[in-house]
């Protein structure tokens, strides 16, 4: 549902995406406090908006870039949906923009030097250290660099690592729960603060010993520093009782659950979803690290859960999805993310086809495949975690 955002720079309607809970919005008072404090630069001359080249970090659903986009701006995300999201909302509210927003992976490197850098909160701090550390180079003499943050998700760690790695940095009083980062870039000779981004500084492995496998983590996956005890409790309770032609790993991190598919089922098909640029990067860094011995038969997609699946021959649909759901959407709870997917594997999978999952007890995700499948089978549980199987009839 499109909500009404009032900004110092217009009047939009923007929406999330997923856009099926209307009590949640594409903004939070982070947002506007940026463009707000924008609006007051702009007004008494220190900035100029028609000349600066601009960056936008980690905006969720576009509520930067929207009121922006009439400015020469990049936006630079993990998320697929949050770039997806960002389209819709200027496709919605100013279509002739467009063209003047360039999207930029987190796993792209940048190109240009920027003017004026907004970034807001990132869950993970390493992801934002990365961020950061990609900034070298990157900045024109006398950039400006300010964040959003809610008040309660400000550490004084975040501040220490700003200060190290771009220049020193302070946060402003809160405002309507909100509160900016200010952050002064330490410059040397060739423009920047000494350090630069190192894929391998960013990057982290751990062992499975169950895959006989090393898994690769980029800095935005999930569980990037050991095997998170859901998808390893799901290993245990794995499909292998037949032969699977067409596997999905829906949201496939960095690939473990995609790795012990490979390996059950050589000859299988296998397609490796996720929303997460870093995530799916990872997932094939860890299966042609561990798949020497033969040609993979395996693709690798950034995409919105299912929603590019559509009008599918029934010779095209999955026999097998496998799906530990993410349960949080940026720093909201809740399980819109989860309903789209099973709704969605539904739909892609054969008649006969199974959805495996694995999930927390107290989400009670088996009465939404209940509700969905007309089935639900609960493979195994423990104190904690539930594998439950659903088949489309």
């Amino acid at each position: 549902m499109t909500q009404l955002y009032k900004t110092p720079f217009g009047e939009f309607s923007i929406k999330r995406v997923p856009d099926n809970d209307k009590n949640l919005q594409a903004w939070n008072s982070a947002d506007l406090y940026i463009l707000n404090q924008l609006f007051e630069w702009v007004q008494s001359g220190r900035l100029n908006l028609k000349k600066a080249r601009i960056l936008i970090m980690n905006d969720a659903f576009g509520a930067l870039a929207t009121p922006l986009s009439k400015f020469s701006c990049d936006s630079y995300s993990d998320s697929f949906i949050c770039h997806d999201a960002t389209t819709q909302n200027i496709n919605y509210n100013c279509p002739d923009n467009l063209e003047k927003l360039t999207f930029i992976k987190s796993t792209s490197n940048l190109d240009t030097k920027y003017d004026l850098v907004l970034f807001k909160e990132a869950k993970n701090q390493t992801f934002l250290k990365c961020e950061m550390l990609k900034l070298a180079g990157h900045l024109n003499p006398g950039a400006i660099i300010v964040g959003g943050i809610m008040a309660r998700n400000l550490q004084k760690n975040t501040l220490d690592m700003l200060s190290r790695v771009v220049g020193p940095a302070h946060a402003s009083l809160a405002w309507k729960k909100s509160r900016l980062i200010f952050v002064t870039p330490e410059q040397s000779s060739n423009g920047s603060k000494p350090g630069a981004y190192d894929l391998d500084k960013c990057l982290s492995t751990f062992k499975v010993d169950d895959l006989n496998a090393l898994i690769y983590n980029q800095a935005n996956v999930f569980s990037r520093s050991k095997l998170d005890i859901g998808t390893r409790f799901f290993l245990h309770n794995f499909p292998d009782k037949k032969q699977y032609k067409n596997i999905i790993d829906l949201g496939c991190g960095n690939g473990v659950l995609s790795l012990k598919a490979a390996q059950l089922n050589p000859q299988a098909f296998i397609s490796c979803i996720d929303e997460s640029y870093m995530a799916v990067a990872s997932t094939k860094m860890t299966l042609e690290a561990n798949i020497q011995t033969r040609p993979l038969n395996i693709q690798y997609i950034e995409a919105n859960a299912l929603s590019d699946y559509s009008d599918l021959d029934e010779h095209e649909k999955a026999d097998l999805i496998l799906c530990n759901p993410p349960f949080h959407q940026q720093h909201v709870v809740g399980d819109a993310i989860a309903w789209q997917m099973f709704k969605q594997s539904k739909r892609v999978l054969r008649r006969g086809g199974e959805l495996w999952i694995v999930g927390n007890r107290h989400l009670g995700y088996h009465l939404k495949l209940k509700k969905i499948f007309g089935n639900q089978m609960l493979i195994a549980t423990s104190n904690k975690f539930v594998v439950i199987k659903a088949v489309k009839r």
